[in-house]
């Protein structure tokens, strides 16, 4: 980062942890309402954080993807509810700086701090007409869903052809689509990741993008002056995305641990929980791994820099390797936090337990599609020994 682009970056963390302050007042309605509180939401924007990853020809900051995980992190160390929906909302208004202007012109028109909820996988169908698409599906997990003007969906086009691209990826207004409140789970209750659902929806087709392009490089259709930012292939990138809120969830419940176990006593015969060799060895390894995941964080960040200073595409072995690093921190973090849960007592099991809220947090995050280390480390091992990925999404 240039000087002035650091001095940025350190003002919208500093804001992101003070803001964070707030969040935390409210992570626990925000569980109880089953989505973000309106507290929770104002905070965020008036602190004009949504605006972080906004390109600035529609009045964004376009600060920088680093810029972006660093205050989603910040966010999460306060609410993980609210952190998750502004890492995910930001993703979709991050991809948005790939559509043509005139598309980003439209989404902001109604309001400037944009929050666009949505679900990339092509759950949908486009049956094409004059003028662009009809598009009816149901589509999971759209977090924040609440609180947007309007979503991003995938589709799958019901006559594609050599010709035509296979699937679309479109965005739709609000009263364009309901609300189905299916949201009733482990974790992150306050995300309000409910159903969205499509009647028979026209879309114009210059709000329906080819997946393919948007999924690639967004050069073809990306306004003049836009920062090569908004050039990096998706996957690749949401994967990264993700980890901000995972790191700040489990130094969360390290720190807890920490907290809660050195005063604790075994209940039978008194004795100092924090004395005990395997109480320390526990602590140690999960620390390492934690560590560890952080250390893979900032090799995706370092290249992701190195790509941006020479507006460099990257391959399909880095793009492979890149998502390999992010679902991998996710599984470290993971495994970090189920050792620390183990040795945390029978007394977090009850729901009154911030250690078991922040669990079924963590272990949902963890459960994202794009985290998910079985399809990554496939992709990976198959890559790496001259087979190709054996996969598109990467």
């Amino acid at each position: 980062m240039n000087s002035s682009d650091l001095a940025l970056h350190e003002r919208l963390v500093a804001t992101a942890r003070e803001v964070a302050k707030e969040l935390a007042h409210h992570e626990s309605e925000c569980d109880r309402l089953r989505e973000l509180s309106p507290a929770s939401v104002t905070a965020v924007r008036e602190s004009g954080l949504f605006k972080v990853i906004q390109p600035r020809s529609i009045d964004g900051l376009e600060a920088g993807l680093p810029t972006f995980h660093a205050v989603g992190r910040a966010l999460s160390e306060g609410c993980a509810s609210t952190g998750w929906v502004y890492m995910v909302t930001g993703a979709h208004t991050w991809m948005l700086g790939k559509y043509p202007q005139a598309v980003q012109d439209e989404v902001v028109a109604s309001d400037l701090h944009t929050i666009i909820p949505g679900s990339l996988a092509a759950n949908g169908k486009a049956h094409p007409v004059d003028g662009g698409f009809r598009i009816s599906g149901r589509w999971q997990f759209a977090s924040g869903c609440d609180h947007g003007s309007w979503v991003m969906v995938g589709a799958t086009q019901s006559n594609s052809s050599r010709e035509d691209p296979k699937h679309v990826h479109a965005l739709v207004p609000t009263g364009d689509f309901s609300i189905d409140d299916t949201w009733h789970t482990l974790g992150l209750r306050g995300t309000g990741s409910k159903d969205i659902v499509l009647d028979d929806v026209f879309v114009p087709g210059h709000r329906a993008m080819p997946t393919g392009t948007l999924f690639e490089t967004g050069d073809t259709f990306s306004p003049a002056g836009t920062s090569f930012t908004y050039s990096f292939p998706v996957l690749s990138t949401l994967t990264w995305f993700i980890t901000a809120p995972v790191l700040a969830m489990t130094q969360r419940i390290y720190a807890e641990f920490v907290a809660m176990t050195s005063v604790r006593r075994d209940r039978y015969d008194g004795s100092s929980k924090a004395k005990k060799s395997t109480t320390q060895m526990r602590l140690a390894e999960s620390w390492a791994e934690l560590r560890s995941a952080e250390l893979l964080v900032s090799e995706i960040e370092a290249i992701y820099c190195n790509a941006l200073a020479n507006e460099q595409d990257f391959d399909v072995k880095t793009r492979v390797e890149l998502k390999m690093r992010g679902s991998y921190a996710v599984t470290l973090c993971r495994r970090a936090a189920d050792r620390l849960y183990d040795a945390a007592g029978a007394n977090s099991i009850y729901e009154r337990s911030p250690l078991m809220t922040m669990m079924n947090n963590l272990h949902t995050m963890s459960h994202h599609a794009i985290a998910d280390f079985d399809t990554n480390a496939t992709a990976f091992g198959s890559e790496a020994l001259g087979l190709g990925p054996g996969t598109i999404l990467f």
